[in-house]
């Protein structure tokens, strides 16, 4: 199987590099500080939307989903325009995001219930808890936001990553979920405490934008809230691993590319965090990229100098599949090699959007 531009049914869309919070364990920042120096700050008009996804393209397609690596698409002024016209284009199509609702007014949210199937709101905790890892959200915005969101009639999940900072509120955040009106909670089993060279660490310091402590992210206590692909990674030389692995590319298989709001084109969003931000910058993986860039030419991997369909079936797309046979990448490896599971054992529930992990 190789990727082909008629047979692509899903696209993730970040639409924005911009963002109110500061997640520490979010490429967009170091660690919850400062953002990261080298960041593009980008946001896209419903003119580049339409650039990117042709009439054509979107009539071709089974969903739309708003998400980004570096940033929430409810920082895009042009969110609304965007999704009535991907529903004016295609009725049938699946129109959803994820956004951590403390951007965006409340009139914007019942706008968007008329357009699109679901919004997927990041909320790690209660009122005391959300703010540790969701910093500098407001949590009585996220709440007024989802409540006029599902007021208006939108479906909304409530997706809650689970620290140990946090664990003892998954129940009780359940049951708020159910009471205000979300149709899903979603159980997110982390799969985070990795360090950009994928090694495993314990825990994660939260830094101010000055570079000092203030506190520390842990796993949860709680064996049901641990994500059981870490007891793969605990067995393998990863080394090694990469070097011999198998790739099943769960973004292939369901005929799904991510396009980042800088115009790159990848089949995930879990290579484009490798190009930005010092730590990123260091890995072995930045430097492969770089060089296939160079080695296709900047035209062929990026969607806003050549059409989408050129750089999924020219030479960028083919060099990306080459080299999970030839020598993957680390990010290929820990995330879709044939021993490691941990994204599919992330999610407790995903029926809002497509199964990326069968």
């Amino acid at each position: 199987m190789n990727y082909s531009y008629n047979t692509i049914k899903n696209i993730e869309l970040e639409i924005s590099t911009y963002c109110n919070a500061a997640c520490p364990q979010c490429v967009r920042n170091n660690f919850g500080g400062s953002t990261i120096s080298n960041l593009p700050l980008i946001n896209w008009t419903l003119e580049k939307l339409q650039q990117i996804l042709t009439v054509e393209l979107v009539k071709q397609l089974d969903m739309v989903y708003f998400c980004g690596t570096y940033g929430d698409p409810m920082a895009n002024a042009y969110i609304v325009n965007m999704c009535k016209w991907l529903r004016a284009t295609n009725n049938k199509l699946t129109i959803g995001m994820h956004t951590n609702g403390g951007l965006g007014k409340s009139k914007t949210y019942q706008d968007l219930a008329k357009y699109v199937d679901f919004i997927a709101f990041g909320i790690d905790g209660l009122e005391d808890t959300n703010h540790l890892y969701r910093r500098n959200v407001q949590w009585e915005k996220v709440i007024k936001n989802a409540r006029s969101f599902i007021q208006s009639g939108g479906r909304a999940v409530w997706d809650f990553i689970v620290f140990e900072h946090n664990e003892h509120q998954v129940e009780q955040a359940q049951q708020l979920s159910v009471d205000i009106g979300f149709q899903e909670f979603n159980v997110k089993k982390t799969g985070r405490f990795f360090n950009k060279a994928h090694k495993l660490v314990d825990s994660v310091n939260v830094l101010d934008k000055n570079g000092n402590k203030e506190y520390t992210l842990k796993l949860p206590k709680n064996s049901k809230y641990i994500n059981s692909g870490y007891n793969d990674l605990y067995k393998l030389d990863f080394t090694k691993y990469v070097k011999t692995t198998n790739i099943h590319c769960y973004w292939m298989h369901n005929n799904m590319v991510y396009v980042g709001a800088d115009g790159y084109v990848f089949p995930c969003g879990f290579l484009h965090d490798r190009l930005y931000g010092v730590e990123s910058q260091q890995t072995q993986d930045y430097k492969k990229i770089l060089e296939w860039i160079q080695d296709v030419g900047e035209i062929s991997a990026n969607a806003f100098l050549s059409s989408l369909e050129y750089v999924i079936n020219g030479p960028w797309f083919k060099k990306i599949q080459e080299s999970w046979v030839t020598g993957p990448l680390e990010r290929c490896a820990f995330l879709c090699g044939e021993h490691v599971n941990l994204l599919s054992s992330q999610n407790s529930t995903i029926k809002y959007k497509i199964d990326l992990h069968k």
